[in-house]
């Protein structure tokens, strides 16, 4: 197994595991927070926006990285329609550092000035938390698609 190999395998491995983490949060979380009472679901998502631990940032941030990696790998040492797949795939898993960056961030910030108790924010809530749950699935299906685009070139 070369370089590329390993860094294509470790990108499908992080974009995977983030892919896992996007769809468990928009499959178990947010539908469990749009049957809560807004005022708990906003201080609940406030709170979970304040709880990220070091652990997730290490896979988020990686997995960006290391799939950069292997773009840049694959660009090197050009191989022909592997390192165009497998570039599709890199991309793919780095869309999900900048959707989030682009995307997420803003609505989180914009959840963290909310107030609980205030009916406008309480409608502001129920808003943003659809428009951050299809963004949700959206960065999942990058991350998992770019995923299975770079397993699919390890097997051939």
């Amino acid at each position: 197994m070369n370089l590329q190999d390993i860094l294509t395998a470790s990108g499908a491995l992080l974009g995977a595991a983030m892919a896992g983490v996007y769809f468990g949060f928009s499959l178990l979380v947010m539908p469990g927070l749009s049957r809560t009472p807004d005022e708990s679901a906003v201080r609940a998502m406030q709170q979970i926006n304040r709880s990220i631990r070091p652990v997730f940032l290490l896979l988020f941030v990686g997995s960006a990285f290391v799939a950069a990696g292997s773009a840049v790998a694959e660009l090197v040492a050009w191989q022909g329609a592997v390192s165009a797949w497998r570039l599709v795939g890199d991309v793919l898993i780095v869309a999900h550092f900048f959707i989030t960056g682009g995307f997420h961030i803003p609505r989180n910030a914009v959840v963290d000035r909310l107030s609980p108790c205030a009916p406008a924010d309480q409608q502001a809530w129920r808003r943003i938390s659809r428009q951050w749950t299809i963004g949700n699935h959206v960065r999942g299906w990058a991350a998992f698609l770019g995923a299975g685009v770079l397993i699919a070139t390890l097997l051939t």
